[in-house]
């Protein structure tokens, strides 16, 4: 399955957003205006004359375009400033901390721990809503760095390993498919069609004091009785716009929840796993919904069904349970799980051997099930000792890591490090800067600690990278693996300023796809023939015309520099350019750790997921 495709298209349907939002406000704004009029008429009993009449209309078109569009804007910059975690706070989500030791928080971690490391996306905060019984979950964010994922209470009550998997499969689907960031931006667009209802709800609660007002003068009450009716028709036409609302969010949703339920079943290899979880909702007493009045506007990027719509689901943001089952069990019988079974979770059904190495709590009488980026992602973590994974998942210790990864042994750096952490922590921490870990899983470790590191404060954040870039200084050397997890981490944890404009083409930027590919070939190969033919071959899958290939600069500076002009590349020529990068490492049939953290860092900072590469051991 071409993800990459998926997130074009999905960029192709924000012009669809665009169009649907557009036709909404035309009518809306067309039946405010001619409405108006003929409320004055009824009222007053005066005409319009023609000129004056059309000077109305637009007046009446021009306020109501304005009143959605800026409301729009407001909420679209709202959700920019906060991302996923404030979409997440606003419907009861609670952050869970990456330490956490409650079983079934420790068990919905561990799989987002695994599947985000496996599928090459940063490891997203995790949020639950504590309050809410239905079964259901969502992610939610503007990018792949602000992405986050959200579970509610019912779910982790109801689910086995196998079906929490599976749902949040079917979430990474949505992150890696585009999907978030479109539903994310049609939170915002709704908002500013249903701001209508928000003035409906304002003017009629004021009409009291109108009235008054109109009693005191001499004047009618037809002042009051103009604006009574004003604010019905301000209602009426917010549920207009409501309406069109949910004829958007159809429009726009319903066919991605077909494509991220397959694409949870690719991740996974396990058809049960969704399956399951989509019977638990059938068979739950409260299904998929949700109590929150905030999560109206939120349903089209729920797991299941949040909210019951009108005209048989006409308007539905979400497929009938049964097709979704059928198109993933064909000879499905038509019985949901019984009801028994969803009210014994388990945590309560099934016996577990313990919490050994990250990996999860595994039911000992249970039938392992193949699951393919799952299985990478806790293969790597089970190889790295418990207690380094417990430092990494601790939001202050969690900044040691960071330090450990910088950290080459020397005398300068050990107290410069030692002078970053207090004495109370200095018994449990300093030892493990002398530990070996093995190379490749430097990356790994500190993706495990980038959820407890976004906890920090900003000002916590830029002291942090300020305190690793003077680590890196102390030799007069910038080495590779030194700019790979300090650009990692400033990726991860520095929000960039304004907004990167994504309407570049590889043509327009091939200087620093050359500068960039350059460095690679002389990373990969120490010889310049087979350098060159890497070099030719990347260029070549790119469409690029092939030139010479030049000395390699080692200004890794100058590459970070690069890094951020190619972020102005369309998502799909983006993930060209990945590919290229992975041709020119795999040209000589062996992959160093060296070329694996410069592959993931190039990956992460232009936003491509893609699972690491295989050392060579």
């Amino acid at each position: 399955m071409n993800f990459y495709d998926h997130q074009d298209t999905a960029r192709k349907r924000t012009g669809l957003l665009v169009f649907l939002f557009s036709l909404a406000v035309l009518l809306i704004t067309g039946l405010v205006s001619v409405l108006s009029i003929a409320i004055y008429y009824g009222v007053t009993g005066e005409v319009f004359e023609p000129r004056a009449a059309m000077v109305y209309t637009g007046s009446c078109f021009i306020g109501v375009v304005l009143i959605v569009a800026i409301s729009a804007m407001v909420r679209l910059s709202d959700l920019s400033s906060q991302g996923g975690r404030g979409v997440a706070e606003s419907i009861g989500g609670q952050l869970i901390c990456s330490n956490a030791l409650d079983l079934k928080h420790r068990q919905l971690l561990n799989v987002v721990e695994e599947m985000a490391i496996a599928s090459g996306i940063p490891v997203p905060p995790v949020y639950v809503m504590a309050k809410e019984r239905g079964i259901n979950a969502f992610a939610a964010g503007m990018s792949i760095d602000d992405a986050v994922i959200g579970v509610t209470q019912g779910a982790l009550d109801s689910f086995t390993r196998d079906e929490l998997q599976g749902v949040i499969a079917h979430e990474f689907s949505h992150v890696l498919n585009g999907d978030m960031r479109l539903n994310t931006r049609l939170i915002g667009a709704l908002f500013g069609i249903t701001a209508i209802a928000q003035l409906g709800h304002l003017v009629l609660d004021n009409t009291r004091y109108t009235r008054r007002a109109s009693r005191r003068s001499s004047d009618s009450d037809k002042g009051f009785i103009i604006i009574f009716l004003i604010a019905i028709v301000c209602l009426v036409f917010g549920w207009v716009g409501t309406l069109f609302g949910s004829m958007i969010k159809a429009a726009i949703s319903r066919q991605r929840e077909f494509l991220a339920d397959a694409s949870a079943v690719q991740f996974t290899r396990n058809d049960q796993g969704i399956a399951g979880a989509l019977k638990k909702i059938g068979s739950h007493t409260l299904g998929s919904s949700l109590n929150s009045q905030a999560s109206s506007e939120m349903s089209h990027m729920m797991f299941g069904q949040s909210h019951l719509s009108g005209l048989n689901g006409m308007f539905a943001t979400h497929p009938p349970l049964e097709e979704r089952i059928r198109r993933i069990e064909p000879q499905w019988d038509g019985t949901f799980v019984h009801k028994t079974q969803h009210q014994h979770g388990a945590f309560t059904n099934d016996k577990f051997s313990g919490f050994t190495s990250g990996s999860d709590f595994t039911p000992q009488d249970a039938t392992p099930t193949s699951t393919e980026l799952s299985e990478t992602g806790k293969q790597l973590i089970s190889q790295i000792p418990q207690a380094l994974v417990d430092i990494a998942r601790e939001p202050y210790s969690s900044r040691f890591i960071a330090l450990r990864m910088i950290f080459d042994g020397s005398d300068i750096q050990r107290e410069m490090i030692k002078g970053q952490i207090p004495m109370v922590a200095h018994a449990s921490l300093i030892p493990w800067l002398d530990y070996e870990l093995p190379v490749h899983l430097r990356l790994p470790l500190l993706e495990l600690a980038i959820p407890a590191l976004k906890s920090l404060s900003e000002g916590q954040k830029h002291r942090l990278c300020e305190v690793l870039r003077e680590l890196s200084q102390t030799d007069n050397h910038y080495s590779l693996g030194e700019w790979c997890v300090i650009n990692l981490l400033e990726k991860q944890l520095i929000a960039p300023f304004g907004v990167t404009r994504q309407n570049k083409t590889l043509n327009d930027l091939e200087e620093s796809v050359q500068w960039l590919l350059r460095e690679l070939a002389w990373v990969s190969h120490a010889e310049r023939e087979p350098a060159q033919h890497a070099f030719n071959r990347a260029l070549a899958s790119l469409g690029l015309e092939q030139t010479a290939l030049e000395e390699a600069n080692n200004n890794w500076r100058l590459s970070r520099a690069a890094l951020e002009l190619l972020l102005q590349l369309k998502p799909v020529q983006r993930a060209q350019f990945v590919k290229a990068c992975r041709l020119v490492i795999e040209e000589n049939g062996k992959v160093t750790v060296a070329e694996g953290e410069l592959y993931r860092v190039i990956a992460c900072f232009l936003e491509v997921p893609e699972p690491p590469l295989t050392i060579s051991m």
